[in-house]
């Protein structure tokens, strides 16, 4: 059995490991026992598997998680709610567009929709409440809001995807392409504005009125904790953004974004705006060991020649299509699908690897096949496999799965049409 046959059966395992083992295994746990079994095979040197947990996308990752939670540990969230209730006035729609805007807001900075959804939503249920709307008319649509506007704008989130993305195109050996932040804003912009627009104006007509969902709710959207002092307030508002503009102008200071966003980390942590257990528990450490794993068994396919194999095999039905728009479509439907019945970050580590295969085999343009993956993985919302939000929706909103379909469709519908259509145009593949 040559070392390529040996790769992509333990390729093939880890990826059936992702869609049933993630519910008593963590992703993590499998994609670095995938990339362990590589290196016992011989599909992977031990230097080059070692050489992930060292990665700057690793690190840049895991500082700016601490940095986002040094502004999160602020009390801007709750400045930001007690705006919105005010200027709503007791209006449904307001209240919805204002809490909707705020997680368009937040997951530009902070690269979780969980984190964000979780942040907003007892805080907009609780005002729900208050002008006497129930609140399953609410979950959806800001749930709908924070899994599909995550990395638009180039901020704090975007840049870390970037150096994700540019390691990914390291590890394959395919250069001549370079994605920035800027890119992924143009391409993902129009998605933001018609999902603001579905889940402000059409979506609310579709979802249920149960007047037993929302109980329960916390009275806040964190954990009570004792406000931080006005210094270290300032601390966490300087820091996060002088982190943020040196990141967005990293290649005119000449200083690697990694070092920027590890410095903010070590002042969030120094100054005591988080102490050493909030900071240790903020790096999301099991996304960046999956992240390491991943990276790992990307090695090993391009080192043993599976990943041009995979490429070939790929570009073959793509180029037998010979039309960017339904090349696209498939690109699009297909982690789509998959991640309804897996989770959307173990769909999207195996994904975005493939399709950099597949276009480096093509030597065709990366960059609108890999954020066709981004977003076809973060819009799956059918099923409460496809991210840990759904599970959170339900639970808040008392929803079945036959109301996350009739939720749903729409703005399926729509996103994939003004998706596919929109990135194929401005970053086609032919």
């Amino acid at each position: 059995m040559t070392q390529m046959t040996i790769c992509m059966i333990i390729f093939v395992l880890t990826l059936i490991g992702f869609a049933v083992g993630s519910k008593y295994i963590s992703l993590a746990t499998i994609a670095l026992t995938g990339m362990l079994t590589m290196v016992f095979t011989g599909c992977l040197d031990a230097k080059t598997a070692l050489g992930g947990f060292g990665n700057s996308s690793a690190i840049l990752m895991a500082c700016m998680f601490i940095v986002a939670a040094g502004l999160n540990r602020t009390q801007m969230i709750n400045h930001i709610s007690k705006s919105i209730c005010r200027i709503s006035k007791g209006s449904f729609r307001r209240v919805l567009a204002g809490y909707a805007v705020l997680i368009a807001v937040l997951t530009q900075f902070i690269p979780s929709a969980i984190v964000c959804f979780s942040i907003v939503i007892p805080m907009a249920l609780a005002v729900c409440l208050e002008i006497k709307v129930n609140p399953s008319k609410m979950v959806f649509p800001l749930g709908l809001t924070a899994v599909a506007s995550t990395l638009t704008l180039p901020l704090s989130a975007a840049i870390s995807e970037v150096a994700r993305i540019e390691g990914f195109f390291e590890a394959y050996d395919y250069m001549d392409y370079s994605i920035t932040a800027m890119d992924i804003t143009w391409a993902k912009w129009p998605v933001l504005a018609v999902v603001l627009i579905l889940a402000i104006f059409v979506v609310p007509r579709f979802t249920p009125d149960y007047p037993d969902a929302g109980a329960g709710l916390p009275g806040d959207g964190r954990k009570e904790q004792e406000p931080l002092s006005p210094v270290r307030e300032v601390i966490g508002y300087g820091t996060f953004m002088l982190v943020l503009v040196g990141m967005i102008f990293s290649s005119a200071l000449n200083i690697p974004t990694w070092q920027i966003a590890m410095a903010g980390a070590l002042i969030v942590v120094a100054s005591g705006v988080l102490n050493k257990k909030e900071a240790i528990e903020s790096m999301n450490l099991s996304m960046i060991l999956l992240y390491v794993g991943a990276l790992g068994i990307a090695n090993g396919l391009s080192a043993t020649g599976a990943a041009d194999m995979i490429g070939k095999s790929l570009s073959n039905v793509v180029m037998g299509l010979n039309n960017n728009y339904l090349a696209g479509l498939l690109l699009f439907l297909v982690p789509f699908i998959l991640t309804q019945f897996m989770l959307n970050l173990g769909v999207y580590s195996i994904f975005a690897p493939l399709y950099i295969m597949l276009c480096k085999s093509m030597g065709a343009n990366p960059i609108g096949p890999v954020i066709l993956c981004i977003i076809a993985t973060q819009i799956a919302f059918f099923t409460p496999l496809a991210t840990p939000v759904v599970p959170l929706m339900m639970g808040q909103g008392s929803y079945k799965m036959k109301d996350l379909i009739k939720m749903g469709i729409i703005p399926f519908v729509v996103v994939t049409v003004v998706c596919v259509g929109w990135i194929m145009t401005v970053f086609p593949i032919f």
